[in-house]
């Protein structure tokens, strides 16, 4: 229901095109009955009949006119420092309906011959039938008037615990007023933009920690109490990953740079607020580039040449990630999955790795390994 009010225009007749009808004078009883196919005289123009849903001061000089921005007829006033108020049909101010703390837009559009802007927007925010807040918005006076209509926006935020609001505008004493000056108003509109922004339930990761490498970053945190969750994990504000775990290795980064890492609980629709951000910069090569000694490794295998079934492929001194790297296990060729190469069973195995960076930068590396 929320959602489907917005951008919905909330305010009645803002567009000054319905008006209460004038009552008719009572019959005389000497009119002669016009004879069959005769015409009724068109009723004429009355600039003074009031807009339905509107109050407006009489010491506005107020009239209607059909020099309109939309619709037929907009409304004129002189500038006698006096207001005008948005009514229902039972002539309460607080008339819109409305969700506290959303954003809302309030805007209008004018023209007219007034020297200074004097065109005060206000806004009262209601409980029920009780004033909560009125916002005088003394700092959003039009810039100025001309022969041609102008649009003014406003952008409020309403306050908690409100459920009504009244719109009205107070049109400040000009001079003007006594040498011609007037001003026109037509298309007022009120629409909320925004929905509040409801404050998380669920709890951020805490503690997140960071294993750094050259190119990964490995990153874990304490689980949160709330069953059922997943974690989203952002990299420089860009999400990279999504994990039920309580640790990600954030891959593909570059040696020697600075990134700032935060982690989101995220369970169905609702998403609690970011961690606290953990800034870290990997590890430069050990071996510059073009270094003829230099050899890439996988840090991934124990130094007493053990390593898990399951082998993150990650290297060290690696100066393209995009070389082209092919694998044999037991002199058999395999293809990893992703950054991941799994072996045949547990044991001793022989793991042999060919690396092409360039045509000049070939590399052949074995290692013979205890797989746990």
């Amino acid at each position: 229901m929320g959602k489907a009010q917005l951008n919905t225009e909330l305010l009645l007749n803002g567009g000054f095109e319905q008006y209460a009808q004038p009552t008719p004078p009572p019959p005389s009883g000497d009119d002669e009955e016009g004879g069959e196919g005769e015409e009724e005289e068109e009723e004429s123009f009355n600039p003074y009949q009031k807009p339905l849903f509107w109050y407006i001061s009489d010491q506005l000089g107020y009239s209607r006119t059909k020099d309109a921005h939309g619709g037929e007829f907009a409304v004129k006033v002189y500038p006698n420092g006096h207001s005008f108020y948005s009514r229902d049909k039972d002539f309460n101010i607080n008339c819109i309906s409305i969700k506290a703390e959303g954003e809302y837009k309030l805007s209008y559009w004018y023209k007219g011959k007034a020297k200074k802007p004097n065109v005060v927007a206000i806004v009262d925010w209601y409980k029920g039938n009780k004033i909560v807040r009125k916002d005088r918005l003394d700092n959003e006076k039009v810039a100025g008037f001309t022969d041609n209509w102008q649009q003014k926006t406003i952008t409020l935020t309403a306050p908690a615990g409100v459920d009504k609001a009244g719109i009205g505008f107070e049109i400040e004493y000009d001079p003007s007023a006594n040498d011609g000056g007037y001003i026109l108003f037509d298309d007022i509109s009120f629409m909320q933009t925004k929905e509040a922004e409801k404050e998380p339930t669920l709890t951020a990761p805490a503690a997140v920690r960071a294993q750094v490498q050259q190119r990964e970053v490995e990153l874990s945190w304490n689980a949160v109490a709330e069953t059922g969750v997943s974690y989203e994990i952002r990299c420089n504000d860009q999400v990279v990953g999504r994990t039920e775990a309580t640790s990600y290795v954030v891959e593909k980064l570059l040696p020697n740079m600075s990134y700032r890492f935060t982690v989101t609980t995220i369970k169905g629709e609702e998403t609690s607020k970011p961690s606290k951000p953990v800034s870290e910069q990997t590890l430069q090569m050990t071996e510059n580039e073009d270094f003829e000694g230099r050899i890439p490794y996988l840090y991934t295998i124990r130094e007493e040449g053990s390593c898990p079934r399951t082998l993150r492929l990650y290297y060290n001194d690696l100066a393209d990630p995009a070389a082209r790297i092919t694998y044999k296990i037991d002199g058999v060729s395999v293809m990893p999955e992703g950054s991941v190469l799994t072996f045949p069973s547990k044991g001793r195995h022989i793991l042999q790795i060919e690396i092409e960076e360039t045509s000049e930068r070939k590399w052949e590396i074995e290692y013979k390994l205890n797989v746990d």
